[in-house]
């Protein structure tokens, strides 16, 4: 009986109870009694027959009386036959088979055999003998044939079925939870994870409000839920839920994962399962927690790609380090060898010096790329890097690259090809110098790559609207890329293929640099590549805003790049209409170069030695632009400009230093410049710079080009220019380019040559045969006759403020004459002397004397 459910058990109480109502109904009489009735039915049928027979009797018509017989017989339900004997015991009429049906000698009344006595008018008598069916069968039968019998079978049955059927309605619906003390109620909704209990049959019967929380329902609404339609998993590499195998095992569960969907959210749920038993150990049901882990998971995740990251790129950097120390180790080992054996003069004719010479410079060279390339990303990494949103030439930037690599590709015997679709603007808001270091890092590549047919550089702008994309492509016909190669192609220290590495060299940080510049400039790169049959490497940068610029096609942007080229030949960049300029600067060579470039470019120059005699001269006499040097003597730069604004002076003032640092150019600002210039001084540069202050006129095409033949101050600037141009080529960023149109910032400086023990004759880089510039060198050379001496004077005298300032001096004028090679340590002395440190002083001042012993002038040459 226990093993029946509470629901059944409770179903046949009621039944019972049931049951026995009836039984008390019927025998109070309460219940309708067939049998009785029947017997009633039987003993008016008698009654009614024995009364007719009796009258046919008495008429002696035995015919009609067994008509009258036959169709009693026929018509009675339950009558089986009738018969009408005589006294003496003959039969005057019967039904068909009476004889057969009626027992001799059967005198007994009963249910069945039924007998009554009439008379006729003469007083004779008869019996009237009836045959009933039987009321009930022998045995079970006749049980079961009793009406209260079947009435019991059938209330039972029906409310069996009923009461089961209201009682599991009822039930469904109960919340057990109700029968939980409230106290007990509360403590379960306090717990953070999700508890119900489940029953046998996979439904809930009580859920605390985690749980409810959990799936989107209420604690209610979870009452008589399937626990599977919860919307959990199954659990991976299982067939059921936890509880179900709680169920089936009676066993507890712990530690299973699996995960809830809600919405568009997938939670990870850890369950554990505890199989509730009763008193004699039958199964009740089963408890389930369901605590939220998440977060937990997602860390767990996130540690493991993190690691996967971190091993993955310290085997990068060990792969990295040690392709980097073999990538160091060779150009290395064929500088010092080279250099040892120059040193020890094994070389045995010019032709093989130069060549080691040559060696040593491309292994150094190649040095200088490895680091730029390590430095870069270094900058990346750390978040320093700062981009100069300036406006550039596209083009020409794209030309530069071309021009720049176009030698390399004619060694590997392939053409390099540059193309438009379609019209871009002529000037767009970028970095330029991080733009062409993209296009260096991917044109290179593509050169490096392929060995026949030819590398395509592409430029389209994409949509001309707000969110314009200039976009840039650079197509070749090399080895190619698998896909598998192209996953990892950007990451950082990788290369498609590690053999690339021995056979190409490289750090493998190229393209991945030129990803982070690309995402830098608003863009995105990505590459398509079929192997054996070339690649194509695709990037777009935001453009800026390009309203009112003008846009030009292919050809149209060639004609205007060979007329700036043109123009360059001829030993300007730009022409000014008539305009005067007053140079200030305490160096005598700097004034006189500036002066005779200015000239010729159409200015009319004034000079000052000084800040006073230029605010003396600017306030007396009218000018158009001023170029003031800012350490001076008698009154600095930043005075002068300070006065001159104070004075009501608007004119442009632009400034320049051997100064770069930031506090110098703000203190600039502050005192009213309107740009800035270094030194030493950059010509074209200056050209540049002046050109955003004063109007610019064309230069003639046809005089121009031939005068430049002849002119020793055009051929000048042409190679000074020139050698500008290559330098900001080939640099590395840090000089200004000739698309950066900017009249702030620094200048590209010239970078100091290394110094040496063993010096060989020091010429300087201006042109001799030039008289002005020959007069500027040798002005240059005798200043160093006192200049050096009053350095050691004032070193003597540990004069540290003259010697700064002398330093100062020499540092921008070396450099301007043609002598770089007094830049560098000339900044050092001016820092120490700053810092009033003597332990460098000393060693510096040699080496200046030195480099100055080292000049060699051309008539020294011829002479000598």
């Amino acid at each position: 009986m226990r093993r029946l459910s509470a629901a059944s058990r409770i179903t046949i109480g009621l039944v019972c109870s049931m049951l026995g109502i009836l039984l008390g109904a019927n025998m109070l009489g309460l219940l309708p009694d067939r049998y009785a009735q029947m017997i009633r039915e039987r003993t008016r049928l008698a009654e009614a027959v024995s009364l007719s027979s009796s009258m046919l009797l008495s008429g002696d018509d035995t015919r009609q009386l067994q008509q009258y017989v036959n169709v009693v017989s026929t018509t009675s339900p339950g009558l089986l036959s009738l018969g009408i004997r005589r006294s003496d015991g003959a039969v005057l009429a019967a039904s068909e088979d009476h004889k057969e049906r009626w027992p001799d000698g059967q005198t007994e009344n009963t249910e069945q055999f039924l007998q009554v006595t009439v008379a006729d008018r003469g007083g004779r008598r008869a019996a009237v003998e009836f045959v009933f069916a039987p009321v009930a069968g022998s045995g079970v039968a006749s049980v079961l044939e009793s009406s209260l019998i079947q009435l019991l079978i059938f209330a039972g049955i029906m409310g069996f079925i009923g009461f089961r059927i209201y009682l599991k309605t009822v039930l469904k619906n109960l919340d057990p939870s109700r029968a939980v003390p409230r106290r007990v109620r509360e403590a379960l909704d306090i717990l953070t994870e999700g508890l119900m209990i489940v029953g046998r049959d996979d439904r809930i019967l009580l859920a605390n409000s985690a749980l409810a929380e959990a799936v989107g329902l209420s604690a209610e609404a979870l009452i008589g839920r399937k626990a599977g339609e919860l919307g959990l998993s199954v659990p991976e590499g299982s067939r059921q839920y936890p509880w179900q195998h709680s169920l089936s095992t009676r066993q507890p569960v712990s530690g299973v994962i699996t995960e809830l969907k809600k919405g568009n959210q997938t939670h990870t749920l850890k369950i554990n399962c505890s199989p509730l038993l009763g008193d004699d150990s039958t199964l009740r049901g089963v408890m389930v927690s369901l605590d939220d882990v998440t977060q937990l998971e997602q860390n767990k995740r996130d540690l493991q790609i993190a690691k996967d990251e971190a091993d993955a790129a310290n085997k990068a950097k060990s792969d990295f380090l040690a392709n980097m120390s073999h990538e160091i180790r060779n150009p290395m080992n064929a500088i010092v060898g080279f250099a040892e054996i120059l040193r020890m003069g094994l070389s045995d004719s010019e032709e093989a010096r130069l060549n080691y010479l040559n060696t040593i410079h491309a292994s150094g060279t190649h040095l200088v790329e490895l680091i730029n390339d390590i430095l870069d990303f270094s900058k990346i990494e750390a978040g320093r890097l700062e981009l100069e949103i300036r406006p550039c030439n596209p083009f020409q930037l794209m030309q530069e690259v071309i021009s720049v690599l176009s030698g390399k590709a004619e060694e590997q015997g392939i053409k390099l090809v540059l193309e438009l679709n379609g019209e871009i603007p002529r000037t767009i808001r970028t970095d330029a110098t991080r733009l062409r270091q993209i296009l260096m890092n991917l044109v290179s590549n593509a050169i490096k790559f392929t060995s026949e047919g030819e590398v395509r550089v592409v430029a389209e702008l994409v949509d001309s609207g707000p969110a314009a994309l200039l976009q840039f492509a650079v197509s070749d016909t090399g080895i190619g890329i698998t896909q598998e190669q192209i996953s990892r192609l950007f990451q950082e220290f990788m290369q498609a293929d590690n053999s690339v590495t021995r056979r190409f060299g490289g750090t493998g940080l190229g393209l991945a640099i030129s990803k982070r510049l690309t995402e830098a400039l608003g863009g995105t790169i990505h590459v398509t590549s079929e192997y054996g049959r070339g690649s194509t490497f695709s990037f777009s940068i935001q453009p800026g805003d390009l309203t009112g610029v003008e846009r030009a096609d292919l050809r149209t942007l060639q004609e205007h790049y060979r007329s700036q080229a043109l123009s360059r030949q001829t030993g300007l960049t730009t022409w000014f209409k008539p305009a005067r300029v007053l140079v200030t600067d305490d160096g005598a060579s700097n004034r006189q170069l500036v002066k005779v470039v200015l000239s010729k470019a159409g200015l009319i120059v004034d000079e000052a030695e000084n800040g006073a005699i230029a605010v003396e001269k600017a306030t007396k006499e009218q000018y158009d632009l001023i170029l003031m040097d800012v350490q001076m003597p008698v009154m600095d730069g930043f005075t002068a400009m300070e006065t001159l604004r104070r004075a009501g002076l608007t004119i442009p003032i632009i400034s320049f230093t051997a100064n770069v640092m930031e506090q110098d150019r703000q203190r600039c600002i502050d005192a009213g410049c309107s740009g800035f210039l270094t030194k030493p001084i950059n010509i074209e540069k200056l050209l540049e710079t002046i050109a955003q202050w004063l109007p610019t006129a064309e230069a003639p095409p046809e005089p121009v080009a031939e005068s430049a033949e002849h002119d020793p101050i055009e051929s000048v600037i042409r190679a000074i220019t020139a050698k500008s141009v290559q330098r900001t080529s080939l640099g590395n960023g840090d000089s200004s380019a000739d698309t950066d149109c900017s009249s702030e910032g620094g200048a590209g400086q010239q970078k100091p040559k290394a110094r040496v023990v063993e010096r060989t004759p020091l010429i300087s880089q201006l042109p001799w045969d030039v008289p002005e510039f020959r007069e500027i060198i040798e002005q240059f050379v005798v200043s160093l006759e006192t200049t050096l001496p009053a350095m050691q004077a004032a070193w003597d005298d540990r004069d540290y403020s003259t010697l700064r300032e002398q330093a100062h001096r020499l540092k921008g004028t070396g450099g301007t004459v043609g002598f770089p090679a007094f830049t560098e340590p000339s900044r050092l002395l001016q820092i120490a002397a700053e810092k009033e440190n003597p332990e460098p002083i000393p060693e510096i001042l040699d080496e200046l004397r030195a480099i100055a012993d080292a000049i060699q002038l051309p008539q020294d040459n011829v002479t000598g």
